[in-house]
């Protein structure tokens, strides 16, 4: 089983050795012979020289979403879904992704033959052309920082990373520019800070507040400086709790809070003995702030007004109901 360098000029290629795997053949397009389809599906090795692949094809023994699927790489061995939504969906990675000017167009079979909504990751070059055509060209300054992009195609964002400093953002597909990416990328040069929302729906009325929120669905109006990012979250039948991170420059952190208060800002928060639904909101200090990596300040319950502090207050005293 020798090995040799794959054209990675070529659209991907998706092979289902589950439903279909006579569509795997040699070059010479005879079929592979049974007993060597079957001892390559226990291996999951290298891809024999005779067999007809191409680097950044994919090869998928999965019965649902795509957890058994494998990219082909230059040397002949397979990579396996790296899965970073941890769900279940394809994440095409950059090693793969970025020998190509357009990550879109050459998986574009791959893509339709798995379902886009099982697909929750494409990690792109910066210079990628669906970046360049929905967004504009990054600037240098953008290029040069290491910043990291990927496309989600089931809710169409894109997500901007700066790793070394935890900063993300997502922009809309169609809603957004290369101004809004640009705005974001110089904030946080600047002195950043970060908050959380913690959140316990539940009871009779709970349906009531899953409507009314969406609880645990991005609907906040923030400064284009800041993102918002769900942290742990358990959802029942009839409960929802959770939190929320807030992260964003600290010209822009009053601003931040407030857009909060005010999208929460229809939660009872008076105490009576008797009630029909139970609910609690606190807002914290995630941390004080941070500039160039360093982080200063500690955790403390923000009360900038009588509802944060009843909201506050509902946490201490051991969920005390509200009435509606």
């Amino acid at each position: 089983m020798a090995s040799a360098s794959i054209s990675n000029g070529q659209p991907a290629r998706y092979f289902d050795l589950v439903n279909q795997p006579e569509t795997l053949k040699l070059r010479n397009g005879l079929l592979i012979p049974a007993s060597e389809l079957k001892d390559f599906s226990e291996k999951r090795s290298s891809v024999p020289i005779e067999w007809d692949v191409n680097f950044g094809d994919v090869i998928d023994w999965s019965n649902d979403r795509p957890t058994e699927a494998y990219f082909v790489l230059e040397d002949r061995t397979l990579l396996k879904n790296p899965d970073r939504s941890g769900s279940g969906y394809l994440t095409i990675p950059y090693h793969v992704a970025n020998t190509t000017g357009n990550v879109l167009l050459k998986y574009k079979y791959v893509i339709e033959s798995i379902g886009k909504d099982n697909v929750s990751t494409i990690e792109m070059h910066p210079q990628d052309i669906f970046i360049k055509e929905n967004w504009g060209e990054l600037p240098h300054e953008i290029l040069s920082s290491n910043v990291q992009f990927t496309y989600d195609p089931r809710e169409e964002f894109l997500y901007a990373n700066l790793p070394q400093i935890s900063k993300s953002k997502e922009f809309q597909l169609g809603s957004t520019t290369m101004n809004n990416i640009q705005v974001w990328f110089t904030s946080t040069l600047i002195e950043q800070a970060s908050f959380r929302v913690k959140y316990n729906f539940f009871g009779p009325l709970f349906q009531k507040y899953h409507q009314l929120y969406k609880l645990h669905m991005l609907s906040f109006s923030l400064p284009q400086t800041w993102s918002v990012a769900p942290g742990t979250t358990d959802i029942g039948h009839d409960n929802c709790h959770g939190e929320w991170i807030f992260q964003g420059d600290r010209q822009h952190l009053k601003e931040a809070k407030q857009n909060v208060h005010d999208f929460y800002k229809d939660l009872p928060y008076k105490f009576q003995p008797s009630m029909s639904i139970y609910v609690s909101l606190i807002l914290l200090d995630l941390f004080g702030y941070f500039t160039g990596g360093g982080v200063a300040g500690g955790s403390h319950t923000i009360s900038s007004s009588p509802r944060a502090r009843s909201a506050s207050s509902f946490i201490t005293r051991n969920m005390i109901g509200a009435s509606i």
